[in-house]
């Protein structure tokens, strides 16, 4: 099957393309892009048209952090409910977080998610493992079972991990296998009870505001941390 698609803003960073192109497309593979109206001929004949006036056309995009829920929470969302939301609004692959039940800091949930995405083949699922077991912040996870596995990153999602020592191994681990720590960057005793960003409206208000400073701090410390262990990170939520 032939697909023209036309008249469309094709986005391609790879390629250094930003502007007014035709591509036609064979077999699932793209086969000739040329600037608007260029593309003719015997190779576009029974082609099927598709009209991307006032559209972009692009690779297939990446949602590094997304909560697909399952297993355990389902009611929320579940990975083929997910990978469809995914797939309608051009997310081709999705990297998800291990905020389920039980939380993904073993294998079998590994395991688990895995073989479920692959078996609905919608879009591209990457797995992030657990930095801390339950994400409780308190004992590592076995992060080389987890790599092992076939996590991409380890991330206590929304939970900071506040343990120096542990975060510092965490790095040395995140150094030997190559992966990135996915950090959720905020010191809870200057944020505990805050409800907005402390300033003059929060005081306006007479609201418990959180102040930047506890994204500072930790986001220094790990840096340190890095510097120290040569590890890989990633601060989420800014």
């Amino acid at each position: 099957m032939k697909i023209l698609i036309k008249n469309g803003r094709l986005i391609d960073p790879a390629n250094g393309r930003d502007g007014d192109y035709d591509l036609l497309i064979e077999k699932g593979k793209v086969q000739a892009v040329d600037r608007r109206g260029r593309i003719s001929g015997s190779g576009v004949q029974n082609a099927k048209i598709l009209d991307a006036q006032n559209s972009v056309v692009a690779p297939g995009f990446m949602d590094m952090h997304v909560h697909f829920r399952e297993p355990g929470f389902e009611y929320k969302e579940t990975l083929e409910t997910g990978c469809q939301s995914a797939a309608a609004g051009g997310f081709t692959s999705v990297a998800v977080m291990p905020n389920t039940d039980p939380v993904n800091d073993n294998r079998s949930v590994t395991d688990y998610i895995l073989k479920k995405a692959r078996a609905q083949g919608i879009v591209n699922v990457y797995v992030i493992g657990a930095i801390t077991r339950q994400s409780q912040g308190q004992k590592l996870t076995d992060m080389g079972e987890l790599r092992e596995a076939g996590v991409i990153a380890f991330s206590d999602d929304g939970r900071p991990v506040m343990n120096s020592e542990l975060m510092r191994r965490a790095f040395e681990y995140s150094r030997m296998f190559g992966l990135p720590c996915i950090q959720h960057s905020e010191m809870l005793d200057l944020t505990r009870g805050g409800c907005m960003n402390e300033g003059r409206v929060s005081t306006e208000l007479g609201l418990r505001g959180m102040p930047t400073e506890a994204e500072d701090i930790m986001i220094h410390r790990d840096i340190a941390l890095l510097e120290k262990t040569g590890g890989r990170l990633h601060v989420a939520h800014i």
